[in-house]
């Protein structure tokens, strides 16, 4: 295991810069992490390599679309361990590599692309009875990072917090890193989450999967109303904030997470007067490696 703890003990603290003009407000800057795989995603494989490397599993194997953050990530970090990796992705062979899937390639991850129909199956274990049959000695991980590991991985952002913080604000996806944030947010801290995708249903799904875990809705706040036109789309409201705040901060921030969540706290600014006073800590997961056309 010595491989992978080489690779997470080299990470740099979490450092932090300050929203501009709110000197309440801090930006925890995972984006900072690593030169190549920034953000959560580092956080959320730790576990689960460390996991694959103690139970002598050789092949990680996950799923994600033609620009995701945790693929790319997964293919960095298990060539970094001397483990094979294989990404399962929404899409179709004769379509151009994206940036993205060129270094999971460069990475040494086989990739595998299946249309939007069968990607729908992505949650069932029936969808992974033929990954697991043709790469029988694989450790699946789900979409977005979710597992017991990721979530306690996602923990380590607590490093990054000061302990007077009064609200921490996240992007949710698969809401691995709220988990994660929410079960070991210390007493008196508020977590609150941003979800970057529309959901018709009013985020049942992600309610059940947080109440799964034995984490009540009292132990964390959704704000629902700022996933846009959906995931990995812009308003123009978002867009124009996006570039304004990265003039003023000189933080890039993502169209997929980032660029919603911090444009959440600064509507939510103007309509809770309370917030003013309080201490923030927002978080920047990274993901610009998605931006690359």
């Amino acid at each position: 295991m010595r491989l992978a703890l080489d690779i997470f003990s080299s990470l740099p603290s979490l450092t932090c810069s300050p929203w501009p003009q709110r000197p309440n407000i801090s930006v925890i800057r995972g984006d900072l992490l690593h030169p190549v795989v920034s953000g959560n995603k580092l956080y959320k494989l730790q576990p689960a390599i460390e996991s694959a490397l103690r139970t002598g599993r050789r092949t990680l194997i996950s799923v994600g679309g033609r620009y995701s953050n945790h693929l790319h990530a997964l293919a960095w970090a298990s060539r970094a361990a001397g483990l094979e990796s294989v990404g399962v992705v929404l899409g179709y062979p004769a379509q151009a590599l994206t940036p993205t899937l060129i270094d999971c390639q460069n990475w040494g991850m086989r990739l595998h692309f299946v249309d939007r129909q069968a990607y729908q199956a992505r949650y069932d274990d029936a969808f992974w009875h033929k990954w697991l049959a043709l790469y029988p000695n694989a450790l699946r991980l789900n979409e977005g990072g979710w597992s017991p590991e990721g979530i306690a991985g996602s923990a380590l952002w607590w490093q990054g917090i000061a302990a007077d913080t009064q609200r921490v604000i996240c992007a949710v996806g698969s809401g691995c890193t709220l988990a994660g944030l929410a079960i070991h947010a210390p007493a008196g801290i508020q977590v609150i989450g941003v979800p970057v995708f529309r959901d018709a249903d009013n985020y049942r799904d992600l309610h059940a999967k947080l109440a799964g875990l034995a984490l009540p809705l009292t132990d964390y706040q959704l704000w629902t109303d700022f996933a846009g036109p959906g995931f990995g789309k812009l308003s123009p409201a978002q867009r124009d904030f996006s570039r304004t705040f990265t003039e003023a901060s000189g933080i890039a921030l993502d169209p997929v997470y980032t660029a919603k969540a911090f444009y959440a706290l600064a509507e939510q600014l103007a309509i809770e007067s309370d917030l003013g006073g309080q201490k923030i800590a927002i978080l920047h997961t990274g993901g610009l490696q998605g931006c690359r056309q």
